[in-house]
Order: structure tokens, then C-alpha cells, then sequence
């Protein structure tokens, strides 16, 4: 699962460069003013990468589908995305990047783990919707890896740089990569800071 991801500018030339093209394409006058650091939460809205024809660009999104039962879906399973109807059509034409720097993830003591590669972005692979006129987008999940399966059985299915544009642009790449084993993350412990690595 991922529920609480962190988006910071500071740390990487890239996401300065996404903010800014989500921005020239805003309609939004409070989107002009996205904080470039921070936490971002379901309901948020957040700049993700997206196709335009066979460029990659910007745009901002808001992170959660209203749900047939009226919760907000903010995950679906890379397993089964194109089997889901609610999530099929997207996974065939809206697909989208979503950029961080790091998530988060609580155990089933309620312990807080913050995962990052550091040094580097996380890309973790999306779908969106158009739901009354509003680009909304969810975080494909999938098995976890090692550094993961300790804390849940969850986790985001992160893509490197290299496999943002395929994502985007590639019906049969998308296929492929909806299996791939996430990389090797750091973890730490947001309650006692307690760093674990298996880079």
C-alpha cells in the first residue's frame, strides 16, 4: 500500500522542472501556488508525468477515484489492474508517473517508516480518471521486496527514469513492466530513527 508520500524540489533539478510545466499547463490559481516540499496525502492535489502524444509532460492531479461504494480508491493492484473494470480503461490509455522522493508506511505496531533510495527520485507508476472534470490518479502497488516485507505486504511499483517514458508512451512495455521487482529501498524509523539498508 502507499498512503503518504513526500515531494521535495530541493533535492532534485527534475521535480523543479515538473512543477513548473505543471504549472504553465494549470487552469487552477491555487495550483500556482504548490508548495515545492512536503507531504502529500490522499485527497492532495500533486504534479504527475503523463503521455501527450509521444511527449512526456506535466500536469497536476488530485490523488484518489471515488470508489463504486463511495470510499476513495488511492492503490490498485499492478496484479490486476487490467482485469478491474474501474481501473481497465485506464490502464490501457491514462496512465501516468507519479514523482517523490520518498514514501511512507506504518507497521502493524503503528510504527512510521519513511523509504527512499537516497540521492535519487522515486517514480512510482500511476493510472488516472477523469471524474467530473477533474484529472484524479491512483498508485499501482505490488509483492514487496525485501526491504519492504518486514513492515507490510504492499508496497508501490517504482519505476527507474529509464522506464518512465515506456510507461508512458508503450501499451506492451506498460504490460511488461507491471511485473518488475522494485529496487532496493533505505528505510527508516520515523519514531526512534533507526536507519536499515539493503543497497
Amino acid at each position: 500500500m502507499c498512503g503518504r508520500y513526500q515531494f521535495s524540489t530541493s533535492e532534485y533539478k527534475e521535480f523543479q522542472q515538473i512543477v513548473r510545466d505543471a504549472q504553465r499547463r494549470s487552469h487552477q490559481h491555487n495550483e500556482l501556488n504548490f508548495p515545492m516540499a512536503g507531504d502529500i496525502a490522499p485527497t492532495a492535489t500533486a504534479p504527475v508525468l503523463i503521455a501527450s502524444g509521444s511527449k512526456v509532460v506535466a500536469e497536476f492531479q488530485r490523488w484518489g477515484i471515488p470508489g463504486w461504494r463511495g470510499g476513495l480508491m488511492i492503490n490498485a493492484r499492478a496484479e490486476t489492474v487490467c482485469e478491474k473494470p474501474m481501473f481497465r480503461r485506464s490502464m490501457a490509455a491514462q496512465r501516468c508517473v507519479v514523482p517523490a522522493t520518498g514514501y511512507y508506511e506504518w507497521d502493524a505496531g503503528k510504527h512510521k517508516y519513511f523509504f527512499q533510495i537516497p540521492g535519487k527520485p522515486l517514480y512510482l507508476a500511476g493510472i488516472y480518471d477523469n471524474v467530473e472534470g477533474i484529472n484524479c490518479f491512483v498508485v499501482l502497488t505490488t509483492k514487496p521486496n525485501t526491504t519492504v516485507q518486514d513492515i507490510h505486504d504492499r508496497m508501490p511499483l517504482i519505476l527507474t527514469h529509464e522506464q518512465v517514458r515506456p510507461w508512458l508512451t508503450s501499451d506492451q512495455d506498460a504490460l511488461q513492466l507491471l511485473t518488475i521487482v522494485p529496487p532496493a529501498l533505505v528505510k527508516t524509523c520515523e519514531d526512534g530513527q533507526l536507519s536499515f539498508s539493503d543497497l
